[in-house]
C-alpha cells in the first residue's frame, strides 16, 4: 500500500476513534444548553479558533467560498436533523438509520459512475448493514417511527457531505475548515431564537465539554476528513466512518464499564470486517 494511502487511511481511522469520544461530552452540553445553542456555538467558536490562519489566508478563501458553504450547509443539516429526529425515536434507532449514510453514499457514486458495483463492495455493504443492525439492536425490534424519518433525512445529507468533502479535499485545507465550520455556526444560530436562550450558569457548566468538542471534535476531526478523504474515495470513507459505533462502545466500557452483548459484539466484528474488505482493494 503507497505510504500516502495508509496515511489517509489511518487519518479517517483516527477520526472516527476521536468522533467516537464525543458522544459524552455533547450529552452534557446539550443537557445544559439544548440542541440548537450547542451546534452555534460549538462551530462558533472552532471558527473563532480558526479565524487567525483564514485571515493570514484571506486571499484564498473567495475560491473556496461555494465548496465551504455547501460543507456547511450539509453538515448542519446532517447534525441537525439527526438531533431533531433524536426527540421522536429512539437513540439505538438513530444509530442505525445514522449509519445507513454508506448505503446512501454507494448508491449515489454507483449512480454517478464513481463506485462500480463489485462483490468485494456488496458483501462489505451487507456485513456493515447487519454489523449496524446487531450493534443498535440488541433483543429488541426496529418500529418504524416519524424520528426514523427525519433521521434518514439526516443520514442522506451526512452522506452528501462525504461526497462533497471527496470533491473539495483537494482545495486548501484551512480556508476550508473555517468556512465549512462559519457556515455550520451561522446556520445554527439563525434557529436560535427558537429555542429558550441557556442561563449564564449552564453556559459555564457546558464550556469544558463545548471546548472539546470545538477544538477536538471539529477542528481536528474535520482537518483530518479532508485531509484523509484526498487519497481514499468517499465510499472507502463511508465504511471506515462506521467503526465510530464501535470506537463509542469501547470507549463506553473503558470510561464506564459498559460490556457489550455478545450480539453487539458480533456486529462489531462485522463493521470491522466490512471496513477492511472496503479498503482492500
Amino acid at each position: 500500500m503507497p505510504p500516502r494511502r495508509a496515511k489517509a487511511l489511518a487519518s479517517l481511522v483516527l477520526l472516527t476513534a476521536v468522533w467516537g469520544t464525543s458522544f459524552p461530552a455533547i450529552k452534557v452540553v446539550v443537557g445544559s444548553i439544548g440542541f440548537l445553542y450547542y451546534v452555534a456555538l460549538r462551530f462558533a467558536l472552532a471558527a473563532l479558533v480558526l479565524l487567525p490562519v483564514a485571515l493570514a489566508r484571506r486571499g484564498r478563501l473567495r475560491p473556496h467560498l461555494p465548496s465551504g458553504a455547501l460543507l456547511g450547509l450539509l453538515y448542519f443539516g446532517g447534525i441537525a436533523l439527526q438531533g431533531w429526529g433524536m426527540e421522536y425515536t429512539r437513540a439505538s434507532n438513530a444509530a442505525f438509520v445514522t449509519g445507513l449514510s454508506v448505503v446512501f453514499v454507494y448508491a449515489i457514486e454507483a449512480l454517478l459512475g464513481r463506485a462500480s458495483p463489485s462483490w468485494r463492495l456488496l458483501l462489505a455493504l451487507a456485513l456493515a448493514v447487519a454489523g449496524l443492525y446487531l450493534m443498535s439492536f440488541s433483543g429488541g425490534s426496529f418500529e418504524v417511527m416519524l424520528g426514523d424519518a427525519i433521521v434518514l433525512a439526516g443520514a442522506v445529507c451526512w452522506a452528501l457531505q462525504y461526497i462533497a468533502v471527496d470533491r473539495a479535499a483537494q482545495g486548501d485545507l484551512p480556508s476550508l475548515l473555517f468556512l465549512e465550520s462559519l457556515f455550520t455556526a451561522l446556520l445554527a444560530a439563525a434557529l436560535t431564537p427558537l429555542a429558550r436562550a441557556p442561563s449564564r450558569e449552564a453556559l459555564l457548566a457546558a464550556a469544558p465539554p463545548l471546548a472539546y468538542l470545538a477544538l477536538a471534535c471539529t477542528v481536528g476531526a474535520n482537518a483530518l476528513q479532508l485531509y484523509g478523504q484526498r487519497q481514499v474515495s468517499s465510499v472507502e470513507a463511508a465504511f471506515i466512518y462506521l467503526l465510530e459505533p464501535v470506537f463509542a462502545a469501547a470507549f463506553s466500557y473503558l470510561a464506564l464499564g459498559e460490556v457489550l452483548s455478545p450480539s453487539q459484539a458480533v456486529g462489531a466484528a462485522a463493521i470491522v470486517a466490512a471496513m477492511l474488505l472496503s479498503v482492500s482493494g
